[in-house]
């Protein structure tokens, strides 16, 4: 198990056509976002314009949670509406116009991949999945089996866990949670 604990301080920010985008995670390792070469993307970006349009991406899935705003935006033309404890998710492909301004949490998925849970978590799970990843809306001490690891806000702690070990997580904070296999 390879636990990697990654704070937005470290990261530059890159910019997309409705503001800034900070890529904390890509794999597999060597794989490049422009290329799209790449099986799942964990990012932060902020939306500083309205109306935005999301970047399309052919061949993958997208998990976003807003992280100090709720989302109003139009899929294909239809008006939807998710507050910030709501995950929403969408085709990449999908023509997406953002009518809110905020920062969000993103999670990109190759659709080759098909086991993907991203979920809000506040107590304690038990995963064995290849990949989990926690992002901390705000400070929360969390524990990885016994370890407690404290992440600030906006920090993100990703899991391999190759051997596909049983794995008990615990917050008392909501954070953001996820895994894929």
């Amino acid at each position: 198990m390879k636990i990697t604990h990654i704070s937005k301080n470290n990261i530059e920010a890159n910019s997309w056509d409705g503001g800034k985008t900070y890529e904390y995670f890509i794999y597999p390792p060597g794989s490049n976002y422009s290329e799209r070469n790449f099986l799942f993307r964990i990012s932060a970006a902020s939306i500083e314009k309205e109306p935005s349009y999301f970047t399309r991406f052919e061949n993958f899935n997208r998990f976003l949670v807003m992280l100090d705003n709720d989302l109003n935006i139009q899929r294909n033309r239809v008006e939807e509406h998710y507050s910030k404890q709501e995950i929403f998710k969408f085709d990449s492909n999908d023509e997406i116009i953002s009518y809110s301004k905020g920062s969000d949490f993103n999670l990109m998925v190759h659709q080759s991949i098909k086991d993907v849970k991203v979920f809000l978590l506040n107590g304690t799970m038990n995963q064995r999945d290849s990949f989990q990843f926690l992002f901390a809306k705000e400070e929360a001490l969390v524990k990885v089996n016994q370890q407690e690891i404290l992440l600030k806000a906006n920090d993100l702690l990703v899991i391999e866990n190759t051997e596909e070990e049983e794995i008990q997580i615990h917050s008392d904070t909501t954070i953001i949670a996820g895994s894929l296999t």
